[in-house]
């Protein structure tokens, strides 16, 4: 009974703890928003990018599947027809290597993200890691080991989104250094605001 009574209020005293910890923003994290959105962090586990000191690029493309030309795209290993889509609400461009329903090959889905912050986009995908591509602050994260998602700090009114994928083969390759050179080739097209 001693033993029941006691796990009892462990788990009582965590759960007010839980919940004092899970408000929203106040006080000082409240006046530590900056003028871009982002916040000081909140748990150890956020991560906050360095402030981009490289020019602002502009985000405004007549044609999606311009962001990685084909020539470029062909040379990173792109063996499929680019089609332009619509991913969570942005206009972006597929680029693929390998036919559908084969052991190996990659897609990625690259396009400008204007329907969040960077650090909105951030949080839905914990555990990655800060980096810079091309003087850009980013944010990498593996995902499962088949997968790569990269936010880029490219433009005041959104960021560069490059979301990728390798097929679960024997011997896939690391996701992240493949879609790296994609995040790379898309910023050196996109002309300064």
């Amino acid at each position: 009974m001693r033993n029941t009574l006691t796990t009892g209020i462990s788990l009582a005293a965590g759960l007010l703890l839980l919940a004092g910890c899970s408000g929203g923003q106040t006080g000082q994290a409240a006046q530590d928003t900056t003028e871009t959105g982002t916040s000081a962090p909140s748990s150890a586990s956020e991560v906050i990018l360095p402030e981009r000191t490289a020019p602002a690029k502009s985000l405004d493309l007549s044609d999606p599947c311009t962001i990685v030309t084909k020539q470029q795209a062909t040379k990173l290993g792109v063996d499929q027809p680019l089609r332009e889509d619509k991913s969570a609400g942005n206009s972006g461009c597929y680029y693929k290597k390998g036919e559908a329903g084969s052991d190996s090959g990659w897609g990625a889905f690259i396009a400008p993200d204007f329907e969040r912050t960077i650090s909105e986009a951030i949080e839905t995908h914990p555990g990655g890691e800060k980096t810079e591509i091309r003087d850009y602050p980013a944010y990498a994260a593996n995902v499962s080991g088949i997968g790569c998602y990269i936010a880029v700090d490219v433009a005041e009114d959104g960021f560069l989104l490059v979301n990728g994928q390798v097929r679960p083969a024997e011997n896939r390759p690391d996701p992240c250094p493949i879609f790296t050179e994609f995040a790379e080739a898309a910023i050196k097209n996109l002309p300064n605001a």
